[in-house]
């Protein structure tokens, strides 16, 4: 009447909690239900046999129902004791398919063991052999030696159909258990391969699937090379994706072909290129450098252009921990990365080219130019001298010389530098500039003539070194260039420097004394009765009569 779905009200484990055979519980079931279902039957075993009393509800059509209506695990199987330190599980006898399945999954171990222990005397149904091969990966030592036994015999009287049958849950069981290596390799063993159908259906199926048989991909062949590439490039979880490059890789040196090789090379780029996880960027550059997968001239490439600068910076210390990084150091010593650069100027005389150290003086970055002066110091080289013969001709100057002598910190050298501030170059202008202002050789009121230079860096560099004053920043207010006006009111706005307490061209104020919250309290006039007061109108005169005429909640305590 009201078109409703079909429901599943009942899991597998409570199917078999009421009685129900195996193939009614669980059907056709995958490798994934036979994990499912003794997961599920662990822990509702487990509140019991702690004795937790946990109640939960969940929602059945219009109404909500305690989940021990559905399913009340206290009636399932345990251990019981005997007269004279003996035992078994509380089952039927014999004990029932339903009730062998319970006890496979069962968490106290005793209960499990005394389940094996009907192979003996061929009680153990064959339907519950996923569940065998399950428990051959016990933690518990007697449960795992009898299951292993017992998958022992059975695969070896079998032909290849039932291996076939259980290679899915051999694989997942190999990954996620810690003892679960022994029945991957004992059915894997049989097989000799794994089948490509398997294969195709754990990297299809779930996370922990896909991770399963990313991890079988490995062990055998090439052959789902492609699928394990579309789930590292196109798979929603950042894990499945770096395993499967992880995989990749593997597969790809395993090979040793070379046009393998190169195709995985390529993807690989491509993947550090266009996936949107920069973590996992980082990840996987980590696992070709551990794995020897990429070369040195790729490292170089990658620490010289890469988009990302983690991956540059990385690719460096790759490249300069490489035995073969000297070769390609040219290559990083022209990259546009700062870091970079420095890192290569610092490999130069461990490469046994210092020589070459000195023109890196004049580089562009600071950093650069830092790296340079300390390897160049350790030599016992004279470094100011160096930057004074660079300054020394106004012809020959260029703009970083200028600062490299300002950063050697000898405020002698200033009168070399005054000089430059009228130099046709904009750039060595702008510099000296600067310069002046890091020895402390020119006062603030020497910088307002500069804010009309015809360049605008230099302009830039003035109002600057002004925007602590705001006292001779006001007076560029008025100044004939738009730009300079624009950029005195950011200024002045930006940093907040309208109060004089915080220029430093004008005296400050001596400060207020300091007094005491209650000192204030007590320094306040207090309202007198004829007042105004914050209850009190400001018309209001107190005189005779006066009290009457107010209303009652206004008028004052006689």
């Amino acid at each position: 009447m009201y078109g409703l779905g079909p429901t599943k009200l009942y899991a597998p484990a409570e199917r078999l909690l009421h009685g129900k055979g195996v193939e009614s519980a669980i059907g056709a079931g995958e490798a994934e239900d036979w994990i499912r279902l003794d997961s599920r039957v662990h822990w509702a075993t487990c509140s019991v046999f702690r004795g937790w009393k946990s109640t939960s509800w969940i929602r059945v059509g219009f109404r909500s129902v305690s989940t021990r209506e559905i399913a009340d695990w206290r009636q399932a199987p345990y251990w019981q004791e005997r007269l004279g330190g003996t035992g078994s599980p509380s089952w039927s006898l014999p004990p029932t398919e339903s009730e062998i399945a319970l006890c496979l999954c069962h968490v106290d171990p005793r209960v499990r063991a005394a389940a094996l222990a009907l192979d003996e005397s061929a009680e153990l149904p064959a339907s519950v052999l996923p569940l065998v091969l399950i428990r051959s990966a016990d933690t518990d030592e007697r449960v795992r030696t009898l299951a292993r036994a017992i998958l022992d015999r059975v695969l070896g009287d079998a032909d290849k159909a039932l291996p076939r049958q259980l290679v899915s849950l051999a694989v997942l069981v190999g990954m996620r258990r810690r003892y679960g290596t022994w029945a991957r390799e004992a059915v894997l063993g049989r097989l000799g391969a794994l089948p490509d159908e398997v294969l195709t259906h754990l990297l299809t199926n779930d996370r922990e699937s896909r991770l399963a048989g990313l991890e079988a991909a490995t062990m055998y062949g090439l052959s789902a090379m492609e699928q394990v590439w579309a789930l590292a490039e196109q798979d929603r979880d950042e894990g499945v994706r770096a395993v499967g490059v992880r995989t990749a890789i593997r597969l790809a040196l395993a090979s040793g072909q070379q046009v393998v090789l190169d195709d995985t090379r390529a993807r690989f780029f491509a993947h550090l290129d266009n996936d949107s996880a920069y973590g996992l960027r980082l990840t996987t550059f980590a696992t070709a450098v551990e794995t020897g997968f990429l070369h040195v001239d790729d490292l170089a490439t990658l620490a010289a252009g890469h988009r990302y600068r983690k991956i540059r910076r990385h690719a460096c210390a790759a490249v300069l921990a490489h035995p073969e990084g000297d070769v390609v150091l040219d290559r990083l010593l022209s990259a546009r990365d700062t870091f970079v650069r420095s890192a290569a100027v610092g490999r130069l005389r461990h490469a046994g080219r210092g020589d070459e150290l000195p023109r890196y003086l004049t580089d562009l970055s600071g950093g650069v130019r830092a790296t340079a002066c300390r390897e160049l110091r350790a030599e016992g080289y004279d470094l100011r001298a160096h930057y004074q013969a660079l300054c020394a001709d106004p012809a020959t100057v260029v703009p970083t010389a200028v600062l490299g002598l300002a950063e050697q910190g000898h405020p002698a050298d200033a009168a070399l530098l005054h000089p430059l501030l009228r130099h046709p170059h904009a750039g060595v202008r702008a510099r000296a500039l600067s310069a002046l202002r890091m020895l402390d050789a020119l006062p603030d009121d020497a910088l307002p003539p500069f804010a009309d230079d015809p360049d605008p860096g230099v302009r830039g560099t003035a109002l600057s070194a002004l925007r602590g004053t705001p006292c001779l920043l006001r007076e560029l207010l008025y100044s004939s260039r738009e730009d300079v006006r624009a950029r005195v009111e950011v200024l002045l706005e930006r940093n907040r420097i309208y109060r004089q307490s915080v220029c430093r061209c004008c005296p400050s104020p001596p400060p207020a004394p300091r007094r005491s919250q209650w000192a204030n309290l007590l320094a306040e006039p207090r309202p007198e009765p004829w007042q105004p007061s914050m209850t009190r109108p400001a018309s209001y005169d107190a005189g005779p009569g006066a009290r009457e005429s107010l209303p009652l909640w206004l008028r004052p305590k006689r």
